[in-house]
C-alpha cells in the first residue's frame, strides 16, 4: 500500500503543490446558482444543491490541472442533513476526478471518541465482527492537538493502517494565533506541536524521507514557516492563508524541499470567487474564471521550486 506521502509526491510531480480550498461561502455563491437551485424562499435543501453544484463545478474545471482539494466541513455542516449529503457527493466526485481529498474538520477528542473520529474519517468501523469502510473515506484529515499526544495517536494509527494522512494544527494563519501559539518559556506552543508530530512520525514512518503526518503552518507568518521548515525537514506542511487572508506566494520559497516536495499550498477564496473580481456579477462562468486563477497560482508556485 502506498503511503499518503508517496501519493502526495506523485501528485506534486504531475500537478504541482497547489490545493484548491473548497470553502463555499453562502453569501459569495454565484447568483446564477442561487436562482437555479434556491429560487423564492430559501431552504436547506436548495442551498445545499447550490453548494454542491458550485463545488463540483469548480472541481470539474480543475480536474487534471490541480491534484488536491481541501474541503471545509463547516459550510456543509451548517446545512444539516442536506449539507452532509452534498459533502458526501462532493467527496465522491472529487475522488472520481483524481483529486486527493483533504477534509478540513479539525477533529479531536480522547479515548474511544478519538478512535471513532479516526476510523470514521480515515479507515473502517467494526461491529459484531464485521467491518464497514469509512463512509467519508478521505485521503487526509486536519486535527486539533489541544488535548495532547493520546488524542492524536488514534488518528495516526488509523491513518498509517489505511495509507491516509493527518495534518495537525501548529502555526495557524489567523490573526490571534500568537495569543496561545507563541506561549512557552523555552519552546513555543506551536514548536511543541511540531516536535510531537515529528516524534510520532519517526515512530510510524522511520524510513520515509517525508512523513504522512504533517502540520498546518500559515502563510501569514513567513518567518515561523521558514524556521519550522529548517527545523522539521521530514514533516509535510499544509499551508493556508494565501490570498484573502494576506499571505503571499513569494514568501513561500523556503517552505519546499528539493523537487518541490514537503509542502502543499492552499488557496480558497481567490480561486473560488475569481468571477467576482472580474465584474461578472451573475457568475455564469464561475468555474472557468476559477480555473484561470488556479493556473495563475500554480505557475507562481512552480517558480518557487528549488
Amino acid at each position: 500500500m502506498e503511503s499518503f506521502a508517496e501519493r502526495v509526491a506523485e501528485k506534486v510531480e504531475r500537478s504541482g503543490p497547489l490545493v484548491v480550498g473548497l470553502d463555499p461561502h453562502f453569501d459569495l455563491l454565484p447568483p446564477v446558482l442561487l436562482e437555479r437551485f434556491a429560487p423564492g424562499e430559501m431552504t436547506f435543501e436548495g442551498l445545499a444543491e447550490a453548494v454542491l453544484a458550485f463545488g463540483t463545478g469548480i472541481l470539474e474545471a480543475l480536474a487534471g490541472e490541480v491534484g488536491f482539494v481541501k474541503i471545509q466541513m463547516a459550510f456543509y455542516e451548517a446545512l444539516g442533513v442536506p449539507g452532509m449529503v452534498a459533502l458526501s457527493r462532493t467527496i465522491q466526485r472529487a475522488k472520481e476526478w483524481g483529486f486527493l481529498v483533504i477534509l478540513d474538520g479539525k477533529r479531536n477528542d480522547i479515548a474511544s471518541s478519538a478512535v471513532c473520529y479516526a476510523r470514521g474519517y480515515l479507515s473502517e468501523i467494526t461491529a459484531g465482527g464485521k467491518s464497514l469502510r469509512s463512509f467519508w473515506d478521505v485521503d487526509a484529515l486536519t486535527v486539533n492537538p489541544y488535548l495532547g499526544e493520546d488524542s492524536l495517536l488514534p488518528f495516526f494509527e488509523e491513518a498509517r493502517k489505511s495509507g491516509k494522512g493527518v495534518f495537525v494544527l501548529a502555526r495557524t494563519s489567523n490573526p490571534s494565533a500568537p495569543f496561545i501559539q507563541d506561549e512557552g518559556r523555552k519552546v513555543r506552543v506551536f514548536e511543541k506541536v511540531a516536535l510531537l508530530v515529528e516524534d510520532c512520525a519517526g515512530r510510524f514512518f522511520a524510513n520515509d524521507p517525508v512523513s504522512s503526518f504533517g502540520i498546518v503552518v500559515g502563510a501569514t507568518y513567513p518567518e515561523d514557516l521558514r524556521y519550522l521548515r529548517e527545523r522539521f525537514p521530514r514533516l509535510l506542511f499544509l499551508i493556508p492563508g494565501v490570498g484573502a487572508q494576506g499571505g503571499a506566494v513569494e514568501t513561500l520559497r523556503f517552505a519546499f524541499l528539493p523537487g518541490g516536495l514537503g509542502a502543499l499550498v492552499n488557496v480558497s477564496r481567490d480561486i473560488l470567487f475569481a468571477y467576482r473580481k472580474q465584474g461578472r456579477e451573475n457568475g455564469e462562468d464561475f468555474a472557468e474564471r476559477a480555473r484561470e486563477e488556479a493556473l495563475r497560482y500554480q505557475k507562481a508556485l512552480r517558480s518557487l521550486v528549488p
